[in-house]
């Protein structure tokens, strides 16, 4: 049996840690897939609406196909349908979720937070009257942290004053002049 020598040694550990990072950054991509499922189908069970009749109607058609009938679906089930559908996204996500968790991945918190730039890339700016300076407003893209490293930055939306800044202010007196 061969020895590996201590720099070998260092250097498999560090391979390592970067296949690990990949992989668990690689998931990610799922785990955003499924954030904007979850959200699309949360959508569509609120507005049930004329707007998601096309996607329902996809539904129902498949459903049919699977079935094995030429008859529609009683049109009491386009609601259930959409329910299991976001009941089904979650719970995949959620286990998603878990399993990142117990590799040690966490999502960043951001939403309301001040920006931090070693975390975050602002994506742009929006006024808002209601929110401080700098604290952000939406998250774009979820950040991770994976063990003691930022494993995926977060992609978010920042507040501004909503009042004008100086330099517009002296703008607009310089055109009223």
């Amino acid at each position: 049996m061969t020895r590996s020598s201590p720099r070998e040694l260092a250097s498999q550990k560090i391979q390592l840690r970067k296949q690990q990072e990949k992989l668990l950054s690689d998931l990610l991509t799922v785990m955003d897939a499924l954030d904007r499922a979850s959200e699309h189908w949360q959508q569509a069970e609120q507005s049930q609406t004329q707007q998601i009749a096309p996607t329902l109607s996809w539904w129902q058609q498949l459903l049919q196909r699977l079935a094995g009938t030429a008859e529609s679906l009683p049109s009491e089930s386009l609601p259930e349908v959409v329910g299991s559908a976001r009941t089904g996204i979650d719970m995949i996500r959620e286990t998603l979720l878990g399993v990142l968790n117990q590799h040690q991945v966490m999502p960043l918190a951001t939403k309301g937070q001040p920006f931090d730039p070693e975390e975050m890339h602002a994506l742009g700016q929006r006024a808002d009257a209601i929110a401080p300076p700098n604290t952000v407003l939406q998250e774009v893209v979820r950040g991770y942290r994976w063990k003691d490293r930022l494993l995926r930055e977060a992609q978010v939306i920042v507040a501004v004053s909503a009042n004008k800044s100086d330099e517009e202010a002296i703008e607009e007196a310089r055109k009223e002049e």
